[in-house]
């Protein structure tokens, strides 16, 4: 008895039933806590191509009895594992070839500061961020049009600028050359910045893999786009000047975005297997989700989102 129609049919049902028990609200789900358990689809495509070339009846139920046992694991640890985001998955650059090195001791974390003035005459400001396996952190003000203070290990970072009339564009990344990747259970590196809260800002964020914590609630913010792999969004939003963007586009992760309560908002999401969670959005027969005062407001927050198998959430503060 062939089983590959079988075993796939197991697994899209098993992928339809988490989303759909998510959607209704009766479980918890979390995508990115089993990523680290893929190796277990190899075992079961593996293991399924053995049993196929056995004409035995019995063979044909092991293969699924090892394709049910692997995704009930996969369902244990999605919902009752203990999910803390990015302990799975914790990544350091080594900029030599030298393999012998020492690099877990806390002599070896740098810290670096990177700091702009601000002028009366920079209206806008546009700030590219790019560079994996870190903690992007914006929290506060500054008197300067930015401050960062950077932790590392191994790791370089720049910070650029050039001016165009009365706008500014900052690229903080990190520095090119030859980097080793290498796993490590030692802290994340971590980016913490501060902004000038005069000009109007634009944000691009991309990373592979890492997390960012944004409040930017006492910025002008006109638009923000995150890009990343197995990453981790959280951002809040103040109320939009006339309109603020804001795109995700991921892979494996978590968005989290948070709008006030009075502002007009709309969310458009394309993606077939991430989860959503928009509490106080109505869904719209476009099938998009907004606020009940987003056709007649002036200020507005368009959120468009685009996903693998994401996590998106929107809630009003």
């Amino acid at each position: 008895m062939k089983t590959e129609k079988i075993v796939w049919g197991l697994i899209l049902v098993f992928i339809g039933g988490i989303l759909l028990l998510q959607n209704f609200n009766v479980i918890d789900f979390h995508w990115r806590a089993v990523v680290h358990l893929w190796p277990l689809i190899l075992i079961i495509v593996g293991a399924n191509m053995i049993i196929n070339r056995s004409a035995h009846r019995a063979g044909a139920f092991a293969g699924i009895a090892i394709t049910v046992a692997c995704l009930c694991f996969i369902a244990y640890q999605g919902v009752y594992g203990q999910y803390e985001p990015y302990r799975w998955m914790h990544f350091r650059y080594n900029n030599d070839d030298n393999d012998n090195d020492d690099r877990t001791t806390s002599a070896n974390w740098k810290k670096n500061s990177f700091s702009e003035p601000y002028l009366s005459t920079m209206k806008n400001a546009r700030l590219e961020i790019s560079g994996g396996a870190t903690t992007y952190k914006i929290q506060d003000s500054s008197s300067n049009l930015i401050d960062i203070n950077v932790k590392h290990r191994d790791s370089g970072y720049s910070l650029n600028q050039s001016t165009s009339d009365s706008s500014v564009v900052l690229k903080f990344d990190m520095k090119s050359g030859k980097k080793k990747l290498n796993f490590s259970d030692s802290d994340e590196t971590a980016a913490n910045m501060k902004l000038n809260a005069n000009p109007v800002w634009d944000i691009n964020l991309e990373m592979g893999a890492g997390e960012c914590d944004f409040d930017l609630s006492k910025f002008k913010v006109s638009g923000v786009r995150l890009e990343g792999g197995a990453a981790s969004f959280k951002i809040k939003l103040g109320m939009p000047q006339t309109v603020t963007n804001v795109t995700a586009e991921t892979g494996v992760a978590e968005v989290k975005i948070a709008v006030p309560k009075e502002a007009a908002c709309q969310i458009k999401v394309d993606s077939g297997l991430s989860s959503k969670d928009f509490n106080g959005f109505e869904k719209q027969e476009d099938g998009s989700y907004s606020t009940s005062n987003f056709k007649t407001s002036s200020q507005k927050i368009i959120i468009s989102l685009e996903g693998g198998l994401s996590d998106f959430n929107v809630s009003r503060y």
